[in-house]
């Protein structure tokens, strides 16, 4: 009898069988099947949250040019910032750094600006995903690449001139059409909580007289900018706000500018865009 550790067998193969170290061609396109199926998955969930992170940038934007207004209107007995400075379009240009050269003409200097002494010039200006306006201004070249780059502001004054389709308008006249808010007092604004006091293109339509109007989309769409009609385009009419009362939000203005082009600006449970004309109504300060 040996003894000792028992010898173990060499495993042997069959005749004809081979033995694989790796992936069959059919195992190796299988996998990478299920790798680009998760990464399909995956990616909108990965773009809708880069997207999410540029709305909450602007959303805190928003809320320190809120700032800078509340310290305006408390410098100017207790009213809003003018619609224009130095006979220059203010409504694009609150606040901001200088325009290009050739826009200068249109809006007014970084100096000359409503909330210059109070919110210098700054990124605070300027949204992430501002995709310009191809119909802006009426005058001159459109503002491409971006708001931003052209006249020095991505965000917009709701003081009054709100475009309006041909046919259409507001069911009840404003009050103040013209300058809407601006160089109003402190409270002449019927519902704080719900008046727009900044807004970005995407909320509203756009026009010049006697063109065709134009929408914007900036955030979360991924296709053109510039919509010529409301009604076949993505639902992606996005923008960030300001309220009268400081508070901000995301609002998609989807429905309201596509259900009835011609009535954009009509109240909603989340917004007001203009104050509402009465017959006892006094002077519009």
């Amino acid at each position: 009898m040996k003894s000792g550790h028992p010898r173990t067998k060499a495993r042997t193969a069959l005749p004809g069988t081979k033995f694989h170290s790796g992936f069959t061609l059919i195992e190796l396109l299988v996998v990478i099947s299920i790798i680009a199926t998760l990464a399909s998955m995956m990616l909108p969930s990965l773009s809708r949250a880069k997207e999410k992170a540029r709305t909450v940038t602007c959303i805190n934007n928003l809320r320190q040019i809120g700032i800078g207004i509340k310290l305006y209107v408390d410098d100017y007995a207790d009213r809003y910032p003018p619609s224009e400075a130095s006979g220059k379009n203010a409504r694009q240009t609150i606040g901001g750094r200088d325009p290009i050269a050739r826009l200068a003409p249109f809006y007014p200097m970084a100096r000359e600006r409503p909330l210059f002494a109070h919110l210098e010039p700054s990124e605070v200006y300027r949204c992430p995903r501002d995709r310009g306006q191809r119909i802006l201004p009426c005058e001159s070249p459109p503002l491409k690449p971006s708001n931003w780059e052209t006249i020095g502001c991505s965000y917009q004054y709701n003081a009054g001139l709100l475009t309006t389709l041909s046919g259409g308008g507001f069911r009840t006249p404003p009050e103040d059409p013209i300058d809407g808010i601006a160089g109003k007092y402190e409270g002449w604004a019927p519902s704080p909580v719900h008046y727009i006091l900044m807004h970005e293109p995407p909320a509203r339509p756009y026009g010049c007289a006697g063109g065709a109007p134009e929408w914007y989309q900036w955030h979360y769409g991924q296709g053109n900018s510039d919509i010529d009609d409301p009604k076949s385009a993505p639902p992606f009419f996005y923008s960030p706000v300001l309220f009268v009362d400081g508070h901000t939000a995301v609002h998609n203005f989807s429905k309201a500018l596509a259900t009835d082009p011609y009535y954009p600006y009509e109240p909603t449970k989340d917004w007001i865009w203009y104050k509402p004309a009465s017959p006892q109504a006094g002077p519009k300060n």
